[in-house]
């Protein structure tokens, strides 16, 4: 379904139903005039009160005097009119106002929670019901009933325990097919409404509406304006709105959640694949016994050697890699992963994988155990 920003005088569901009626009376009202200027188009307003003031001069004009008595029972018409436009104007703008501070939740399960008290927040619906759906059933998901929480946490609880099953000829079964709002009228004598859900929530009418993400439908929200209390068709239409757009709130934080987790997952593997391209390039070689230089004299490039005298391959051979030697000895000569990284060349991630590697193989919890045997497997540490 197509979005219609807010501030539209014809958005939500119902918006091209009122322009077409707007649209023919007008056009009818121009045929009896007989003044193309008046013709109503996109600025609809605007031209409809020129042509109202046309038609009510002309009237008076022929009658004579005051306006006819009919005249006056159109103008109190339009005054109603007006009233409807204006008080649907203001419903559809405060659900706009609603779905942009839930797209400000970034989990996706988060938001569908906060639905139902937002909607009725911003709405004359007190109560609200949130159910997800799955395997045949309808399992409610959140519930909020204005001023009484034990209330909705009750039903919730009921409803989890017992999750409607979904089939013919049960209304919200159509719904999910038909995909569109309704409002259900006499819910307690109504043979398509399940009767436990009526008994639960006492209803005397009330609306649904399907909750439809990436073409699929996977949740219903059911509202009312509390127990045996009546809707009307602007309920219906702001209900059908907000679960619209909820459902394209929804989809674009699912969208954001798994990009973040695809980027955490590919930034992993850029570690894991950094640290085994470090041991591939090892190579079972012995080094020569020689002379430590001095420590300032490694560079950037050169890991430190092992003790003098002593070769640390000899000891470690077969247990760790020649990369994660040279982690180790610079480990041992105090330096952090910052250092590590820049003496070899590598990530902060990398080194922190070759660390954990370390750990495990030398079989101890923390990097200070693992220096304390590499010192004490060259000789450099009494046991």
């Amino acid at each position: 379904m197509s979005v219609v920003a807010a501030g539209e005088p014809f958005s939500g569901p119902l918006g091209s139903q009122l322009h077409d009626r707007l649209v023919g009376a007008a056009a009818e009202a121009q045929r009896l005039l007989g003044d193309d200027r008046l013709r109503v188009g996109t600025d609809a307003p605007d031209r409809l009160r020129s042509l109202i003031d046309a038609l009510t001069e002309q009237l008076t004009r022929t009658r004579g005097g005051d306006p006819a008595p009919a005249v006056r029972e159109h103008q109190d018409g339009l005054e109603r009119l007006r009233q409807r436009f204006e008080a649907r104007f203001d419903a559809l703008a405060r659900v706009h106002q609603a779905i942009g501070e839930l797209r400000e939740i970034t989990s996706p399960a988060s938001m569908l929670a906060r639905a139902p008290a937002t909607l009725c927040d911003t709405s004359k619906l007190q109560r609200a019901l949130l159910s997800l759906v799955g395997g045949g059933r309808m399992v409610a998901q959140a519930a909020y009933f204005a001023g009484d929480r034990a209330g909705a946490d009750a039903v919730l609880e009921q409803l989890r325990s017992h999750p409607i099953r979904l089939e013919h000829p049960l209304i919200e079964t159509e719904l999910l097919r038909r995909r569109r709002a309704t409002i259900v009228v006499g819910a307690a004598v109504h043979p398509r409404v399940d009767p436990g859900l009526v008994e639960l929530m006492g209803w005397d009418s009330y609306a649904a509406a399907p909750l439809v993400v990436g073409g699929k439908v996977i949740g219903v929200l059911h509202a009312d304006r509390g127990r045996n209390s009546k809707l009307d068709i602007l309920d219906r239409d702001v209900l059908w709105e907000f679960t619209s757009e909820l459902a394209q709130a929804y989809e674009s934080a699912s969208l954001r959640r798994t990009l973040r987790h695809e980027r955490e997952q590919m930034r992993q593997f850029l570690d894991w694949l950094g640290a085994r391209s470090g041991e591939l390039t090892d190579a079972p070689v012995r080094l020569a016994t020689v002379q430590r230089p001095p420590r300032a004299a490694l560079s950037a490039h050169e890991p430190p050697l092992p003790p003098a005298g002593r070769d640390d391959r000899v000891v470690f051979e077969g247990l760790l890699t020649r990369r994660e030697l040279d982690v180790l000895r610079l480990l041992a000569d105090g330096h952090s992963n910052k250092a590590i990284a820049q003496a070899l060349v590598i990530s902060n991630g990398t080194v922190k994988f070759h660390v954990n590697s370390i750990l495990r193989k030398l079989r101890v919890s923390n990097r200070a155990q693992a220096v304390s045997r590499y010192l004490r497997l060259l000789g450099m540490q009494s046991p």
